[in-house]
């Protein structure tokens, strides 16, 4: 049986979230919480946070006994993520069975709650993302996730003029060019930006901390390239967008080098995190230039859920008369004019003799 979490299941929590496996999104990097914290934030009446928690409790089955699904809803409030899942699999009562359980339960509670993707950032490795593939998602990116705890000291020695501004509504027309041109379709697909209508740029890495910040960079007008900075206590996430057709070394190092002289005049601190995908060529070098290292391998994975759509369509169906039914008569043909009437003269040869 799976139900959403009640105040009776605070010991399982706690007993199986020594045991779960954090999915490594960048959301568990900026905003680190308990998986108590979670469940009880769905069932506090002052909480505003949109998370779910379910859980499995099921008596008599050895094999798939107890576990729980930790899910969160994006800036999209079209999207979810998978957050946590318990017990993990290289557990003692770890089966991916249990996982198959959950996920199959999410993905319809989703379709009632009108959600149209959910996503899941799983480790790059083949057990976690072939359970994952059971219950339909599909991998769209893979992604090396670099860090870096210490900007370089070249920043500091170097009177860097800071060319990036903040986004204003002028740009947005160039940011969607700027998007399209620099990310395959599958990937645009998978975050919905060419199935919805009017859909936000740039695409959310399902980061809902309230404290994005996106820069442009122009140069004679043209915008060469933008980057997000999302910023917490715990760290700070950047993404970069830029002219794939013309990826020169000199753009991506002003890129990122605006990106750290940004970061560094905020004084934001906490390690720096960057998912370089694997369609981003050239980005390693530059990163490599600016002190980052890589940190882990993971693979961004999305379920299309069902959407009912109702739709007015042409009724191509050829329909044919029906006969009226017959009813059947007798028939008696018409009498020629001037013809005799046998019935009545009949002559008697024999009287004429």
């Amino acid at each position: 049986m799976i139900r959403p979490f009640l105040l009776g299941d605070i010991f399982l929590i706690q007993r199986l979230s020594r045991q779960a496996t954090h999915l490594p999104c960048a959301y568990t990097f900026l905003q680190p919480q308990s998986s108590l914290s979670i469940a009880l934030s769905a069932v506090l009446p002052w909480s505003t946070a949109k998370m779910w928690t379910y859980v499995l409790r099921q008596d008599g089955h050895g094999l798939v006994h107890e576990g729980f699904l930790q899910a969160r809803h994006g800036v999209n409030l079209r999207e979810a993520e998978i957050v946590c899942l318990a017990p993990s699999l290289d557990a003692p009562k770890g089966h991916p069975a249990i996982w198959n359980k959950l996920l199959a339960h999410f993905i319809h509670e989703a379709a009632a709650r009108k959600l149209e993707r959910i996503y899941a950032d799983v480790p790059d490795q083949p057990l976690l993302v072939n359970t994952f593939a059971a219950v339909g998602f599909e991998p769209f990116t893979r992604q090396t996730v670099w860090r870096c705890f210490e900007l370089p000291s070249t920043l500091h020695q170097r009177d860097i003029a800071l060319l990036a501004r903040p986004r204003t509504a002028v740009d947005d027309w160039d940011l969607q060019r700027l998007y399209r041109r620099s990310t395959p379709e599958q990937v645009r697909v998978a975050e919905g930006a060419d199935t919805d209508e009017g859909a936000p740029f740039p695409p959310s890495e399902n980061l809902s901390l309230g404290q994005n910040v996106l820069y442009v960079i122009r140069e004679r007008g043209e915008l060469i390239g933008a980057f997000e900075l999302t910023h917490s206590p715990h760290g700070v996430w950047l993404r970069t967008w830029s002219d794939p057709v013309e990826p020169t070394l000199r753009t991506l190092r002003t890129l990122f080098e605006q990106a750290l002289w940004t970061t560094m005049l905020n004084r934001w601190g906490g390690p720096l995190y960057f998912a370089a995908s694997d369609y981003q060529g050239g980005v390693s070098a530059v990163l490599e230039e600016f002190g980052f290292v890589p940190f882990c391998d993971r693979v961004r994975m999305v379920k299309h859920t069902v959407k009912w759509v109702r739709e007015s369509i042409f009724n191509t169906t050829t329909v044919m008369d029906t006969a009226s039914e017959i009813v059947p008569t007798t028939y008696a043909p018409p009498k020629a004019v001037g013809a005799p009437n046998h019935s009545t003269s009949r002559v008697d040869s024999r009287s004429s003799v």
